[in-house]
């Protein structure tokens, strides 16, 4: 674990969300509060969950999440990669069935690579802060949405890194835990991506743990969840996304294909913000 501490804000980082599970368990608490733990069990707070059973999901996963995600993906239309080449009016060389038909588009030429403006990597910074208003099923919607579309950019030759985020203010002070779900050269683990966005126990059991060990004063309430920026993720790419949409998830997230269209229209209004800025 890393971290970054001044009057302003607490950045943490965290290499896995097994160091998370791990750091939870050996690190003492700061803080008096014992929500985390405390807290009953309920199928609206945690999914019945528990605090000991949340952080042993932070270390092995959320195994049913995974199950159920799999089953789920499979409403999702089959992917299949980019083509390396298209027909357009200039080119390489010439498409002759189409130069016979007389096509003016008869040529054949190398398509742009999938997300070339993207260079090499594609980093998703997730936040996985959700009050208790939203739904645990459309939270794990939107967790959903986020696999599909690491999927297609992955089956495109795209490398994502997924970065998760909680981030609160405590007493005026921006307080930030982030953590590593997908490296850019690992495979995508559904059972941490279902557990880190889906599972309100990530937030409440887990969030929870590590703001009672946080460097911010003690608060009544825990803070308040806000969106997460850039800023609050040590050593962040500069050419990240960072998506919030699960703190509206009932609203954005009622099946898997609305949370992935949500996901898409604001991936490219970031990147259509980014054109303007050059």
């Amino acid at each position: 674990m890393r971290e970054q501490v001044d009057p302003k804000a607490c950045r943490y980082w965290y290499d896995s969300l097994r160091e998370i599970g791990q750091y939870t368990d050996n690190e003492p608490k700061r803080w008096t509060y014992n929500e985390s733990s405390n807290e009953p069990a309920s199928t609206s707070w945690d999914l019945n969950c528990g605090y000991k059973q949340a952080v042993s999901m932070a270390k092995l996963g959320w195994l049913e999440g995974a199950q159920r995600a799999q089953d789920a993906l499979k409403s999702f239309t089959p992917m299949t990669p980019a083509p390396e080449t298209k027909t357009d009016f200039y080119g390489h060389m010439a498409h002759m069935p189409r130069f016979c038909a007389g096509a003016p588009d008869h040529m054949i030429r190398h398509a742009r690579p999938p997300r070339e403006g993207f260079g090499k990597v594609l980093t998703l910074v997730v936040s996985c802060s959700a009050n208790c208003t939203q739904n645990a099923e459309y939270m794990a919607n939107y967790g959903l949405g986020i696999a599909q579309y690491v999927n297609q950019l992955e089956t495109d030759r795209v490398r994502v890194e997924v970065i998760g985020v909680m981030t609160e203010i405590i007493h005026e002070r921006r307080v930030s835990h982030a953590w590593r779900i997908k490296g850019a050269d690992q495979p995508l683990d559904l059972a941490v991506l279902a557990f880190c966005i889906g599972h309100p126990a990530m937030f409440r059991r887990i969030g929870f743990a590590l703001i009672e060990r946080c460097h911010a004063k003690q608060s009544p309430g825990y803070g308040r969840a806000v969106d997460a920026k850039l800023a609050d993720v040590l050593n962040c790419p500069p050419n990240a996304f960072v998506l919030n949409g699960i703190a509206n998830a009932n609203s954005v997230a009622k099946t898997p294909q609305a949370a992935l269209e949500h996901i898409e229209t604001k991936i490219d209004e970031a990147i259509k913000q980014q054109e303007l800025v050059r």
